[in-house]
């Protein structure tokens, strides 16, 4: 990460960030949520609510703002290179999922108004989540193609209401799309008879509240806390199949909702010496939220067809994430960053799919 430090100007930080995730699906042990959100956090493995000290606290802490002097801009970008195969157990053939790259941009500014009070806005994608495979692979009849995106505007306020105390509150405007592909079949026939397509999106809204704390000269706490979303998705359904077919399909309107989980995140980072600090962090994540995936379409199923459109259970669970780092100020240019996360899984052994 480069800094530049002008005076009497805006502090502009650029970062790039190289995530690449190697996950057998596309269920990783965070689901579909995004961490990563900028460079400093990332080498600190996200433990980094309490010691954040650069824009990105509008979406690590944005109590932290207080901190940061003048006019400040951070800008950078996640870049994500996902690579799975399958492996039949019954026919042994492997399937490879199509290569895709994902770049996820993120956006920061902060100003200090005056010594109490700081305002903040970022721009940043916290939940996302695609997969593309062959038409033709084995498990196309659960998905062939799935995508999706959240693009968050998030400005904050934060208020100094005593020396070594920071709350901050923040307004979360989301956009959201979805879309889902899988193969047409008719139980117990093996022949593929067409395929679904279903496009929908949604604007949604939500908040987030942060606490920043001087406990001691060289002990500081912080938490933050964003709360779930209900992003109702609406769009249509169109079906690629023979013309025999098309009358039994519902196609035309359909709606889902997906509940994006609350996240709470708490830390406290220490100054071992004046060059070495420690943090520690729980990252906790609501994904019992997510609980099932039920298309609503506005046409009749015809009956023949029901099991193709039944609710998708998921049954996540919640999860306690323990993250640990540490910064070491080699130089007045130069930190050296490292940090452990133990990152459990969110998804029911049965519920893994493609």
């Amino acid at each position: 990460m480069t800094k530049f430090n002008l005076k009497r100007r805006p502090e502009i930080t650029c970062a790039v960030i190289l995530h690449v995730l190697l996950f057998p699906s596309i269920s990783h042990a965070t689901g579909f949520l995004i961490y990563n959100q900028h460079a400093a956090a990332n080498a600190l493995a996200i433990a980094y609510t309490a010691q954040v000290d650069n824009p990105s606290a509008v979406f690590y802490n944005p109590a932290a703002i207080n901190q940061l002097s003048g006019t400040q801009a951070s800008f950078g970008t996640v870049i994500i290179i996902p690579r799975t195969k399958f492996t039949s157990d019954s026919t042994g053939e492997t399937s490879r999922m199509k290569d895709h790259t994902y770049v996820l941009p993120n956006f920061y500014l902060t100003h200090k108004l005056n010594e109490k009070l700081s305002f903040g806005i970022g721009s940043f994608s916290p939940f996302g989540l695609s997969t593309d495979w062959p038409d033709d692979w084995e498990g196309n009849h659960l998905s062939t193609y799935a995508r999706l995106r959240t693009f968050y505007v998030n400005p904050v306020v934060s208020y100094q209401v005593h020396p070594k105390l920071s709350l901050a509150v923040g307004f979360n405007l989301i956009y959201s799309d979805l879309r889902f592909k899988r193969a047409l079949k008719i139980n117990p026939l093996p022949l593929n008879l067409g395929q679904a397509d279903l496009d929908m999106d949604d604007i949604a809204y939500g908040f987030n509240l942060a606490l920043s704390y001087q406990i001691t000269d060289r002990i500081k706490l912080g938490l933050s806390y964003r709360s779930s979303i209900d992003v109702e998705y609406d769009g249509d359904a169109n079906f690629r199949a023979p013309r025999l077919l098309k009358p039994l399909l519902p196609e035309g309107g359909v709606s889902l909702d997906i509940e994006l989980p609350p996240i709470v995140a708490t830390g406290i980072a220490a100054a071992i010496t004046d060059k070495l600090t420690l943090e520690f962090d729980l990252i906790w994540v609501g994904f019992s939220t997510y609980d099932e995936l039920y298309a609503d379409f506005d046409q009749r199923i015809n009956p023949l067809l029901k099991s193709q459109f039944a609710p998708i259970q998921r049954d996540y669970k919640d999860v306690l994430d323990i993250a640990m780092s540490a910064r070491y100020q080699a130089s007045e240019s130069l930190s050296l960053l490292c940090g452990f996360l133990f990152d459990r899984s969110t998804v029911p052994e049965e519920n893994v799919d493609p």
